[in-house]
């Protein structure tokens, strides 16, 4: 039987294995690829991810990017010299490594998850002009390309960066599929997120709908879950913006899914979004409405789930007014939360992503410098 993503061994070399979208996107894809026979290595500096990681087969190796690279890349070059196919994570230090992945396994692809200058909030200048020129080689790479995550995202990184027609390939955000049962009620309303300058919005929308909830009549209560050094601030947004007793704050949950089947009403981003919509959970995306701040979001409805969930970078008609919001809440019924279910089993389930990989990486050659190489070892090998 073939292996899911198309070669019997992948590498994945990731910015960190702490819980987040672009983490869990790669933990759970190949723990489905390991799943069906294939194998995998992810290394990546320790987080709580790991465990999960491990329970799914896949081999983890702790990696430090800083030391990774000061030592020459070797713990790269073994890893990903083992693989069919090796991807590498677009982020701070860990995309260093692409061009000793490359060199090492003949083909590899950069992953891009976030917006085309999003380094930009945590760094200097220098080094989002790195960050450019890697994206920039790796999209020319005859032997590699660039995952993005949909067709908007793509659109940016054409609009920001210089890059080939046929250098950029979509990799959709994709989801084990949990059970289904659709919601009726709207009395917990749950923003679970990591607690960050750039989720801002998930807890700020989040305390808007509540307040004009109540403001309403109706039953209904705010729990925010998540960890990170934001937390305070939304602590704070909380006391100031609702009254006692009708918000609480949780850690991250152990089980996500599991906590996104408890609520009623679910405010996300990325892929909480589509785990929120497959259990049959009514869902607000939240997302900014400028540089400067403040949040507006979009309820998701099977007409326009390209752009609110598919691709997290579409641009849907938002809006600020938690009161609009509320209406189209209301008006979703079980026939549409059925169809947004179908909706994401068709196009980002892990069946889904994984087709799109195997149709991405093939025919895409091998460097003709390590065939020759790996020839020649063979038959150095066989002279023995």
């Amino acid at each position: 039987m073939r292996a899911p993503l198309g070669v019997k061994r992948v590498c994945c070399l990731l910015h960190s294995l702490d819980p987040g979208g672009s983490t869990w996107q790669w933990v759970r894809l190949l723990g489905h690829h390991v799943a069906a026979g294939g194998e995998a290595t992810i290394l990546a500096p320790q987080g709580r991810a790991a465990s999960m990681a491990e329970a799914f087969g896949i081999e983890v190796v702790f990696t430090d990017w800083e030391a990774e690279e000061a030592a020459g890349w070797s713990g790269v070059t073994d890893a990903a010299g083992r693989a069919g196919f090796t991807v590498v994570h677009w982020d701070y230090r860990v995309m260093h490594a692409y061009e000793p992945a490359l060199g090492a396994c003949g083909r590899a692809a950069l992953v891009a998850h976030q917006a085309p200058r999003q380094l930009l909030r945590w760094f200097e200048p220098a080094v989002m002009t790195g960050a450019r020129a890697i994206f920039e080689r790796a999209a020319a790479e005859r032997s590699g390309f660039v995952f993005v995550r949909g067709a908007a995202h793509r659109r940016r990184f054409e609009q920001a960066f210089d890059v080939p027609r046929n250098g950029l390939r979509t990799l959709p955000p994709s989801i084990p599929l949990p059970g289904f049962q659709a919601g009726g009620g709207t009395e917990e309303i749950l923003a679970l997120t990591r607690h960050s300058p750039e989720k801002a919005p998930i807890p700020e929308l989040a305390v808007e709908l509540t307040r004009r909830g109540l403001e309403r009549g109706r039953s209904c209560r705010l729990s925010v879950a998540g960890d990170g050094p934001g937390r305070g601030w939304a602590e704070a947004l909380c006391a100031d913006r609702l009254p006692p007793g009708s918000w609480r704050f949780e850690d991250a949950p152990a089980d996500a899914i599991a906590r996104l089947g408890e609520a009623d009403v679910v405010v996300a981003q990325g892929t909480t979004t589509l785990e929120a919509a497959a259990l049959g959970r009514r869902v607000v995306v939240a997302r900014s409405i400028d540089e400067s701040g403040g949040a507006e979001g979009a309820v998701l409805r099977p007409e326009v789930y390209e752009d609110v969930a598919q691709d997290a970078f579409g641009q849907p008609e938002t809006s600020a007014d938690p009161g609009k919001l509320w209406n189209r809440l209301l008006t979703l019924r079980e026939d549409d939360l059925r169809q947004l279910r179908r909706l994401v089993e068709a196009n980002n389930s892990l069946d889904a992503g994984a087709a799109a990989f195997r149709d991405a990486i093939a025919g895409v050659p091998r460097r003709r410098s390590l065939l020759r190489a790996r020839m020649r070892a063979g038959l150095e090998r066989l002279a023995r």
